[in-house]
């Protein structure tokens, strides 16, 4: 039986392989011409080695799913990392969603590690060129060295910023002094930078030239989400595929190859949920150790995102059997969610107080009026009907640019095409439905309360923008993208297809290599299209 099913994977991957040939080695000739020569001669060999790299992936990783009778768990955090380096290359820098405010923020927060002045303060005003201090006055503050903040680098990816990239890859940094970058930075907890910010640092330790000062907060960016996938994986009692696919997804990895803070949250709901199950359904006694860590996680969770405040309901699935005492357990339960609270609290507590005692919103970006909590209170069937018209209007959208559609900064040229998130969603129904004899441990009630938490963190969600983004002229919320709900993906898929739905052949081998093949195929026809591009 292992022999057939290897032998039919082995074919699936020189398929694939075969398939990309088809598909862009084979035009290659024809889609250069389009790429001056020799300008643009890095860009020319950059494609040529991107489908290259692309098929020795897939060889790679073929050979290992089909050859080794168990995989390690650090094949997942290997293959977020390879897959990332891919994302990384073919999206430049700034090209994924706020990316450039996420770089400033985490330029900040390097300044502040290295002992450096982060912000302009009255100093640097007095010295300050005429567009440095019309950048102070529209609230962008943050120094960075003088080369880094060059023209070149754009939300569009094309010739230019791949020409830029592959050029100045290996720059070093020749800055004589400072300046202010154009963009605004996040005021949000520090910790979720973190990564970002210490490959900064290690960059101007070294004194590399801007774009390997950039391409090295995100590979550090990326390198912190593989291992929280490495420890979700490892501590996951079951379904331990199904962290695989959500890491895997197009979204997901484009995400983590860039300065989005979106990955750590995406990274710490998913060692939350993991942690939370192996204390809930295999540890046979919980320690003041085991809490203190499910402590931390929350509060590393919550406080940057309170949108996602509800999925800390999990914490309920444990036993209070598990716990010493009765007493211990009550100590346990008080003491994470007062901690937790806090912290929330503390981090968003300019916020709060706003959304509180506001009595009118304006919507920057549209010149109008927006919602408010007072809307809420007085208004609850329009609200209601605001709701009611997202989730008919928007619904299809979500599940698009959740899987993998118009990656870049929204750009729909840049985007996986419709039969690959096919693929994309069957990969994750094979990562989360019971195989013959495989028993999940969940009872029906909690499935259902799974399912609830999922709808009050998806109407915070909601809640968010509508409060900070949506114009009252709008009949729907707007500013919401799919990315936001990817925290949300194990709960349902637990949820949803973790009950009577039984497949009996074990398929997750070939679900977890298709979707890694359509992240390859989706990337070197984005470049395809990107380098074309004048």
């Amino acid at each position: 039986m292992n022999l057939i099913r290897n032998k039919k994977g082995l074919a699936l991957t020189a398929g694939s392989i075969l398939l990309l040939a088809f598909l862009f080695l084979l035009p290659y000739k024809k889609t250069i011409i389009g790429i001056p020569s020799p300008a643009f001669e890095p860009v020319r060999r950059f494609y040529w080695w991107l489908i290259m790299a692309g098929c020795g992936f897939l060889f790679f990783l073929g050979g290992v799913l089909w050859i080794k009778k168990k995989l390690s768990a650090y094949m997942v955090p290997v293959t977020v990392v390879i897959l990332g380096l891919f994302y990384m290359m073919v999206f430049p820098p700034f090209s994924a969603p706020d990316e450039a405010a996420h770089f400033v923020s985490a330029y900040r927060l390097s300044s502040q590690i290295m002992g450096k002045q982060a912000v302009a303060g009255d100093d640097f005003l007095l010295h300050a060129t005429k567009e440095e201090k019309e950048r102070i006055s529209r609230g962008a503050n943050v120094l960075v060295r003088e080369g880094d903040d060059v023209p070149g680098l754009s939300a569009e990816v094309g010739q230019g910023t791949y020409q830029m990239v592959l050029t100045q890859l290996l720059s070093k940094d020749t800055s004589q002094g400072v300046t202010v970058r154009s963009e605004t930075p996040v005021n949000t907890s520090p910790v979720v930078y973190i990564p970002q910010a210490a490959g900064i640092v290690l960059a101007r330790l070294l004194h590399l030239g801007y774009i390997p000062l950039v391409m090295l907060g995100r590979l550090f960016n990326l390198f912190t989400f593989a291992a929280m996938t490495f420890f979700a994986v490892k501590v996951m009692p079951f379904k331990k595929e199904m962290i695989a696919a959500v890491s895997c997804l197009p979204m997901t990895l484009h995400l983590a190859a860039s300065y989005s803070y979106d990955t750590v949250f995406i990274g710490l709901s998913m060692m939350f949920f993991a942690w939370c199950f192996y204390l809930a359904y295999e540890k046979e006694q919980i320690t003041i150790k085991d809490t203190v860590v499910l402590g931390l996680l929350l509060i590393l969770l919550e406080p940057g995102k309170i949108v996602y405040l509800p999925l800390a309901g999990i914490c309920l699935f444990i036993p209070s059997a598990k716990f010493q005492s009765k007493k211990q357990y009550w100590i346990s339960f008080i003491s994470v969610i007062a901690a937790v609270l806090l912290a929330v609290f503390l981090v968003n507590r300019l916020v709060l107080t706003v959304w509180a005692t506001q009595t009118e919103n304006y919507v920057g970006w549209s010149e109008a009026a927006g919602y408010t909590i007072s809307d809420v209170y007085h208004k609850p069937y329009d609200i209601i009907m605001v709701y009611y018209e997202t989730f008919v209007t928007q619904l299809d959208y979500y599940l698009i640019t959740m899987l993998g559609g118009f990656l870049g900064n929204l750009d729909p040229n840049l985007t996986v095409p419709p039969f690959c998130l096919i693929l994309l969603c069957f990969s994750l129904l094979v990562s989360a439905v019971k195989r013959e004899g495989e028993e999940l441990p969940f009872k029906t009630w909690q499935k259902w309360f799974m399912l609830f938490l999922v709808l009050l963190s998806a109407c915070l969600i909601l809640a968010s923008m509508l409060l900070g983004w949506t114009p009252r002229n709008l009949t729907y919320i707007t500013g919401v993208q799919g990315r936001y709900f990817i925290p949300l993906i194990p709960l349902v898929l637990l949820a949803v297809f973790g009950g009577s739905l039984v497949i009996k052949k074990d398929l997750r081998r070939s679900a977890w290599f298709l979707e890694c093949f359509v992240s390859i195929y989706a990337l070197i026809r984005i470049c395809s299209t990107a380098c074309l591009r004048q």
